[in-house]
């Protein structure tokens, strides 16, 4: 009579089982490796590697990597970049110094020139001012002779009352005879100019 039960299972075929069950990819290797050596005159076929830019063209992997390396070089690149234009804002930095500071030495020459000169034109002026007793600006009024006549230079509004302050116009000596003058004798229909004062009026 059938009962419900399945039948037995022996031993062996548990252990089959198991056996097939724990099997690791060392395993699985020692089989193939055996497989392969039971026959060595067998040739063994090969396939060729990839070559070029197919390499690794069909795995996840490479784009990745393609991705991380374009993204290196592109930092490389940005931080060539920027170390160059610091170097150059130095050396534009470094030369427009130099060239300030040349500019401020050659500026400070020239006014220690104009104020020695400025001095001395000043120093020169007080001695002149003591010498005469006169303390008026000495460009306020000039007087030169040329040709035994005197030029007065007046400002505007100056009247010819100032005249008088500084006294009449000095006569020129005029020689006794020929043997005191020293000159040679003139005929005696010529006449001799005598000097006339000229006033000069400033604008």
């Amino acid at each position: 009579m059938a009962t419900g039960t399945p039948p037995p299972v022996s031993n062996a075929t548990q252990s089959g089982e198991a056996a097939r069950k724990k099997q690791t990819a060392l395993d699985l290797q020692k089989q193939q490796l055996e497989k392969l050596m039971k026959d060595p005159t067998k040739l063994v076929n090969l396939p060729a590697p990839p070559k070029r830019k197919h390499t690794g063209a069909g795995s996840g992997e490479f784009h990745v990597y393609k991705q991380s390396r374009r993204r290196e070089y592109e930092r490389l690149k940005i931080m060539e970049e920027a170390s160059k234009k610091e170097q150059e804002a130095a050396e534009f930095e470094a030369k427009k110094r130099e060239r300030e500071e040349q500019s401020e030495a050659k500026t400070a020459k020239n006014r220690a020139r104009r104020q020695k000169k400025k001095n001395r034109a000043m120093g020169k002026g007080g001695v002149q001012d003591g010498t005469n007793g006169n303390s008026e600006d000495p460009t306020k009024r000039r007087r030169l002779a040329a040709d035994g006549a005197n030029v007065v230079f007046r400002r505007p509004g100056e009247s010819s009352d100032e005249e008088d302050e500084h006294g009449p116009t000095p006569a020129i000596p005029q020689p006794t005879s020929v043997e005191d003058s020293g000159l040679p004798t003139l005929p005696p229909d010529v006449k001799v100019a005598e000097p006339t004062q000229i006033i000069i009026h400033d604008d």
